[in-house]
């Protein structure tokens, strides 16, 4: 057998045994303590409609590559990305005593445009959401802004011994900072007065 053939067979099984598997993750939101700088408000916001308009189906959120860029494990969430979305926001208004589910003036609505993960020599998170705030009487848009972030992690774990929660955490940081941005938004606050 020549060095071809051999190679052509260690290559077909290398492919053969490297199949995409598939890894449910949690994503979370850690709520502004008391001891972090934030900008306290008026309970006046609600969420409402927070739509999933990714280019990625259901919950997947991103894949781990290989040396040879092929994808070794996919990463979804645990939950439908429009749900935790909803929740983080929720976290975040409530820390900031602007979250009122009963009484509101203005509700919020948002549409994730991009939130994945991705590792190939390093951890990326990307997150874009678009959030809209209405007032809810006269169903007038006061605010309508886009919001983004990105994180980056270099890890010693490059291929099959990568932890899926690392770069679960990677993602999380990214959502969080989008959210983050959202509601201690100058325009924001100066909306909701």
């Amino acid at each position: 057998m020549n060095s071809y053939s051999r190679l052509f067979i260690i290559g077909f099984i290398t492919i053969l045994f490297t199949s995409c598997q598939t890894y449910n993750v949690s994503l979370t939101y850690s709520p502004a303590s008391i001891g972090q700088r934030i900008q306290k408000g008026s309970p006046v916001i609600k969420i409402g409609s927070i739509n999933d308009v990714r280019k990625l189906r259901g919950a997947e959120i991103g894949k781990i590559r290989n040396e040879f860029g092929i994808a070794i494990k996919t990463i979804s969430a645990k939950r439908p990305i429009a749900e935790i979305t909803k929740t983080a926001f929720a976290h975040a208004l409530q820390s900031r005593n602007l979250l009122n589910e009963d009484t509101a003036k203005y509700v919020l609505n948002a549409d994730i445009l991009e939130f994945q993960c991705n590792q190939y020599s390093t951890q990326n998170a990307e997150c874009r959401i678009r959030v809209h705030v209405y007032n809810i009487k006269s169903g007038r848009l006061v605010f309508s802004q886009y919001f983004y972030a990105t994180r980056t992690k270099v890890s010693p774990n490059v291929t099959y011994w990568s932890k899926v929660d690392e770069i679960a955490g990677v993602a999380s940081e990214a959502l969080q900072e989008t959210i983050d941005r959202a509601v201690d938004d100058p325009g924001l606050r100066k909306a909701l007065r």
